[in-house]
């Protein structure tokens, strides 16, 4: 058992400042490790190697510049253009909780960064929140191993909810009678990208290209303007007439 939980904290599942020093350590082992000069292949590989991987190899080579496999290209809005993001996903299994619950918890990580939001199951008080940090400690270190993604960039871009299979049960009434309890279950899948500030977005057309490029003016929507203040302090010589519960202005 504690050799079980040493491998654990090797491997950075933890959502401490340790797991998140272990998982910058092996992000930066495997950026170096790809950095490396490349062993040139024998005489015999080239030889055996597949006429796809030759064609794909002399296409990478005439285009200059080769595209990794892992990218993909996504809009970021209308008007705002496509960038490229990795992404990963991540699904828990089915456990005792009911989808309607679960989904506040969906709604409360969605678009946070994944150590935020990490931190916010720490400190939740719900009881499907232990459930829920766990998984995203684990789609971080995934996501670290297998698509080689840095951490301080990942955030939660999606979080659905889906149902899982209802367990029943009998519940004893009078007169002979009886009801049914349907015990829900539910499980989340998230959707985990990669910001890349380094990267410029990419124009679909001309009015997108005129947009980024800060040549076309915004345009102008009558009605949105505001003409009066949309809030105002309180006066000591003004009398408060039947105050409300809450602030309405």
């Amino acid at each position: 058992m504690f050799g079980l939980v040493r491998s654990f904290s090797r491997l950075g599942v933890s959502s401490g400042p340790t797991g998140a020093r272990l998982l910058h350590t092996t992000y930066a082992s495997l950026v170096n490790k790809k950095s490396e000069t490349p062993v040139r292949p024998s005489a015999a590989d080239q030889s055996a190697s597949s006429v796809f991987a030759a064609t794909t190899a002399a296409q990478s080579s005439s285009s200059g510049s080769a595209i990794p496999q892992d990218l993909h290209t996504v809009s970021l809005g209308k008007g705002q253009g496509t960038a490229r993001i990795r992404e990963y996903t991540y699904s828990t299994a089915n456990f005792h909780v009911s989808p309607r619950k679960l989904r506040l918890i969906g709604n409360q990580i969605t678009g946070l960064p994944l150590t935020e939001a990490i931190r916010q199951m720490q400190f939740s008080a719900k009881k499907a929140a232990t459930k829920i940090r766990h998984s995203l400690v684990w789609a971080r270190k995934n996501a670290v191993f297998q698509k080689e993604m840095n951490p301080d960039n990942m955030f939660v871009k999606l979080a659905r909810v889906g149902k899982g299979k209802y367990r029943k049960r009998l519940d004893p009434k009078a007169r002979g009678r009886f009801g049914v309890i349907r015990i829900p279950y539910s499980h989340m899948k998230y959707v985990v990208w990669e910001k890349r500030p380094e990267e410029k977005p990419q124009a679909r057309n001309a009015v997108e290209r005129a947009l980024l490029a800060g040549d076309l003016p915004k345009r102008k929507i009558k009605g949105f303007t505001l003409t009066k203040k949309v809030w105002m302090p309180l006066t000591e010589n003004k009398p408060v007439i039947n105050p409300k519960s809450f602030y309405n202005w």
